[in-house]
């Protein structure tokens, strides 16, 4: 009956001396998790800003070269140019529907939170990529 005795006052002086250090683990994983998931989303913003920049130098540079293609073609130029036009008025009115309470890029974080500027590169990236896939059509021809 003493060793039983022994053994649970033993527990109990264990589990005194642990519950302080569970406290301290559990605060360095929660630390760790907040500052990783900070680092984490600069990082897929950043991504994000680098897949929106590797379609944005293709579209203009396909642009370009439709631009010295046809560059005698005033009828083909003329209708380019108005597309250009229509296409980025259409992103615009897109990006509305998307990002309604959007009002300047200093509040975007206060609306949206940190994911905006993932978000909004991830949005114009597939517009650039749709517009890519037109611009492509254009070569066929």
């Amino acid at each position: 009956m003493k060793d039983v005795l022994k053994s649970s006052q033993f527990i109990v002086k264990v589990s005194r001396k642990i519950e302080p250090m569970k406290i301290v683990v559990l605060l360095f994983i929660v630390s760790q998790s907040l500052i990783s998931f900070s680092q984490g989303q600069v990082e897929l913003n950043d991504l994000a800003h680098q897949n929106w920049y590797q379609s944005q130098k293709i579209k203009d540079s396909l642009v370009a070269e439709l631009k010295i293609i046809n560059k005698n073609d005033s009828t083909f130029m003329t209708s380019f140019e108005a597309s250009e036009k229509l296409w980025t008025a259409f992103v615009d009115k897109q990006f509305k529907l998307k990002f309604p309470a959007y009002t300047s890029w200093e509040t975007r974080r206060e609306t949206y939170g940190s994911q905006f500027d993932m978000l909004n590169f991830q949005f114009m990236k597939l517009y650039c990529d749709l517009r890519i896939q037109t611009l492509y059509n254009l070569f066929e021809e």
